[in-house]
């Protein structure tokens, strides 16, 4: 039985306090007989206060806590569909040089949102939902995110997602371009709570500025499983079956532009 079986952890509780008050029992034990006396005075000892089990019982509310508190944040991370995309380029949230934060992901769900179009994304959205209920299903209620990510329908849906952008950025520059407004639409105010708003300093909005080296970034990483030349013949051909086109159709052409960005940023 693992930890994240359903009740497992107050089994776990539950089964050193059974075996602690049979081993005092013992201890109490006359030719094999416990008085009722003696029982009592052990229930005592062991359900009330003292130094015998209070470790126990403290290590076991504040693994409930923690338990209560993840399920509480993972309740609210229902935007599977940016959770998606956003693995992909992570390690490049977590590199603080990159300049891209995760400020910038409001606005870039809000164009990738626009990418898909609102029935699409629903959609999306409410397939994911129910992966991710059955990926928790018979655990402790919060998400397996891992396996979330790994589910066939969950990589399918991230394909989905990556083919509607490449052919939204056919028309690379233009498209670009839009992205750049999108991303960078937010003003010169950032939330300090509440609904109160202050100024940001001149310095913050030139470093939260989304550029073609940050687009370059998100980008790149997105699209770094998409190369035609390493798909094996499988994935090609499973690829070809599901939307009735080479990848090198599909992804080429975005691939082509991003190396081309990459060299002249480089220049």
């Amino acid at each position: 039985m693992s930890e994240s079986d359903l009740g497992s952890r107050c089994r776990s509780t539950a089964g050193t306090v059974v075996r602690v008050f049979a081993g005092l029992l013992e201890e109490q034990a006359v030719g094999g007989q416990v008085s009722v006396d003696a029982i009592r005075r052990t229930c005592a000892v062991v359900g009330g206060g003292g130094e015998i089990l209070d470790d126990l019982y403290a290590s076991s509310e504040r693994s409930c806590q923690d338990i209560f508190v993840l399920r509480q944040m993972d309740s609210q991370r229902t935007n599977y569909i940016g959770r998606i995309v956003t693995k992909a380029f992570a390690h490049v949230l977590d590199d603080r040089a990159s300049g891209i934060t995760r400020s910038h992901l409001g606005r870039f769900f809000t164009a990738l949102r626009m990418i898909l179009g609102e029935e699409v994304y629903d959609e999306l959205q409410g397939r994911c939902a129910a992966i991710a209920a059955e990926v928790s299903r018979g655990s402790d209620g919060v998400t397996r995110w891992e396996a979330f990510y790994q589910h066939p329908d969950v990589m399918l849906i991230r394909e989905r997602v990556l083919v509607s952008i490449a052919r939204t950025f056919r028309r690379f520059e233009p498209r670009k371009d839009w992205l750049m407004i999108v991303m960078n639409s937010s003003p010169a105010n950032r939330s300090i709570g509440g609904r109160a708003f202050v100024a940001a300093a001149p310095a913050r909005r030139e470093a939260e500025e989304f550029g073609d080296a940050k687009f370059l970034l998100v980008f790149g990483a997105l699209f770094a499983s998409c190369d035609p030349k390493a798909m094996d013949d499988a994935h090609r051909a499973d690829f070809l079956s599901r939307w009735q086109v080479a990848p090198e159709a599909v992804f080429g052409p975005i691939l082509v532009e991003l190396a081309r960005l990459r060299t002249r940023l480089a220049a």
